[in-house]
């Protein structure tokens, strides 16, 4: 047990929950901005005037416009069933003659930028059926703002782990006594595998209890963080050992 360097396992054990739980951060919001970029939508309600077949050429036109990547179109009978799965809606409507709601076109978009939906929100406003026309440009410029701060998030939130990591090795290295490389292995191993089953126990009781999001490390990542852990734990020692070999020669 002499051998072990607890301070070198700490060490590691310590990097790797950290980077660990922020790796596991960032995984995360990118899952839940994708979410939020599949809601990004214009909505086109269309005039209850116009036949299937002038409802099956406006869709044609639609799919023409720049940056459609796919639509959905829901009938006033299929939009009038959806509503009635809700209790409180279905009652409202039972009092009404007739069903009062539009059919409708749900475009989603390749270019989620506010200037994109927006224009192109134009265009399908002014092709023939089409009522009115909603789309969320306020989402839009949310989900622009997200991603700026997330990517700039990211960036500066790497540069400061790696800087830390490094100082810090710098100085376990130089702190550490004679060791045997071949021990650094051991130590490296001890790190990562407690980090990994301490960030495990994190991602149970904190992701997927509280937010049930089952997204964690992926295989490779664990097999990349076992292998600098191991390579951290042999690099610690090789200052010292170099230096007395030095001495000796």
């Amino acid at each position: 047990m002499k051998k072990i360097s607890f301070i070198t396992i700490a060490f590691i054990l310590v990097s790797t929950i950290s980077y660990g739980f922020f790796i596991l951060v960032l995984k995360n919001l990118s899952f839940y901005l994708s979410m939020l970029e599949d809601r990004v939508e214009i909505v086109a309600f269309i005039n209850d005037t116009i036949n299937e077949e002038q409802i099956s050429s406006l869709i044609k036109n639609i799919e023409k416009v720049d940056y459609i990547e796919k639509i959905k179109y829901t009938s006033k009978e299929q939009a009038l069933e959806e509503f009635k799965s809700n209790e409180e809606f279905a009652q409202q409507i039972k009092i009404l003659a007739e069903n009062p709601l539009p059919a409708t076109i749900d475009i989603y978009l390749t270019k989620k930028d506010p200037k994109t939906v927006k224009n192109v929100a134009e265009q399908i406003e002014n092709l023939f059926g089409v009522e009115e026309i909603f789309y969320t440009s306020i989402e839009a410029e949310n989900l622009l703002t997200i991603n700026k701060y997330f990517r700039d998030f990211s960036l500066w939130a790497n540069w400061i782990f790696f800087l830390f990591f490094i100082v810090s090795l710098i100085a376990i290295s130089l702190a550490m006594n004679d060791k045997i490389i071949v021990y650094g292995l051991v130590d490296g191993i001890i790190g990562g595998c407690a980090g990994l089953f301490f960030l495990n126990l994190i991602y149970k009781s904190l992701f997927i209890h509280n937010f049930n999001n089952k997204l964690f490390l992926t295989k490779s990542e664990v097999i990349i963080i076992l292998l600098i852990s191991i390579v951290v734990g042999v690099i610690v020692r090789i200052p010292k050992n170099v230096h007395e070999n030095k001495v000796s020669v």
